[in-house]
């Protein structure tokens, strides 16, 4: 009777298990989707609240100015987007929500609410239309970057 039950037990652990497994992976994220890479934008402001966090850091930035961007951005390079510094447009005054590509280890007890920071970021061309960044200069003036693409980053948003 006791093989019985645990025979049971571990079927149904096992069809537990299979049923999470179908799971959308977009389960935990909340920045799925296509992030525009012809249009890289400066966004400076306020950092509102953060969640350093796996799988990313996510934060709302307030933008009370336009800013003006530097000539040079240290590690600009690492965005890896053909003449970043020709095609980027600066953030309008307003509340953005954004996610950071990985760099949870890097950006750990070195961002806050209430700092000034600085970001390269890709908006979604899905709503809502967040945006993710693999660049941001801390308020300490040190720069944190994650080189290379991500998967999710395309050339220009499809007209719908």
């Amino acid at each position: 009777m006791f093989q019985n039950r645990h025979r049971q037990s571990l079927a149904i652990t096992a069809a537990f298990v299979a049923a999470l497994s179908t799971l959308p992976a977009s389960a935990h994220h909340g920045y799925t989707g296509e992030y525009d890479a012809k249009r890289p934008i400066y966004i400076e402001g306020m950092v509102q609240k953060v969640d350093v966090a796996y799988p990313h850091v996510e934060m709302t930035i307030q933008v009370t100015q336009r800013a003006q961007v530097p000539a040079t951005l240290p590690k600009i390079a690492d965005v890896a987007i053909p003449d970043v510094m020709k095609i980027m447009t600066v953030a309008a005054p307003g509340t953005y929500a954004l996610q950071v590509a990985g760099l949870q280890t890097e950006l750990q007890g070195r961002i806050a609410a209430g700092d000034k920071i600085a970001l390269v970021a890709l908006q979604n061309c899905l709503p809502p239309n967040q945006y993710r960044t693999r660049w941001v200069r801390i308020a300490s003036g040190d720069v944190v970057s994650l080189a290379g693409h991500t998967q999710t980053e395309v050339a220009g948003c499809k007209k719908k």
